[in-house]
């Protein structure tokens, strides 16, 4: 077992992201010694049924075979994030990897744009006022590795590279979705 292997572990195992882009420097290191260091870390996850996958600037857990019931619960949350990805987007098309925003502009916008508000009710229905939207909003960002506060006086965050995770699976669906029907019939 290598020294960080329990960091990555109790990180990676809650769902979250390890990515290169992050502010935290103890994250940084962590990603920087799985890239030196991948088929060790691996290897030790797939004894524990893990498998260690990656993408461009992230890496995170994925399980060998998923059970029915855990399937279906992930179908329903993935279900959620492309309405996220579909709200961010129309807050600002330029919303990805890098880029830095604040709470208060999301809720500015929101109180300006008929359709971002309509968006943002749909979002989290529980939710009361629009604040709450974006602070629930924040806390999925944050929580999934998504997003970073980089500056806790403005109240600033920064899109990692763990969300171009989102983005491809979303990009998956929509490429489906605009392949022409008639390709998927057969002949007879």
């Amino acid at each position: 077992m290598r020294a960080n292997t329990q960091k990555i572990h109790e990180r990676l195992s809650r769902g979250g992201f390890i990515t290169a882009d992050s502010t935290d420097i103890d994250v940084k290191h962590l990603f920087i010694d799985i890239e030196e260091n991948y088929d060790d870390y691996a290897e030790y996850f797939k004894d524990l049924g893990l498998r260690l996958d990656g993408g461009e600037g992230y890496y995170f857990f994925s399980r060998f075979r998923e059970p029915k019931p855990s399937m279906e619960q992930k179908l329903q949350s993935f279900a959620q994030w492309v309405d996220i990805i579909d709200f961010l987007k129309t807050f600002n098309i330029s919303f990805g990897v890098g880029y830095i925003f604040r709470d208060a502009e999301i809720i500015e916008r929101i109180n300006l744009d008929i359709e971002l508000r309509d968006k943002a009710l749909k979002l989290f229905r529980k939710q009361k006022s629009n604040q709450d939207v974006v602070g629930k909003l924040l806390d999925e960002l944050v929580s999934k590795g998504y997003a970073e506060l980089v500056n806790e006086q403005d109240g600033s965050y920064k899109v990692t590279s763990a969300y171009r995770y989102a983005e491809d699976l979303v990009d998956l669906i929509t490429i489906y979705n605009e392949e022409d029907p008639d390709d998927h019939e057969t002949s007879e």
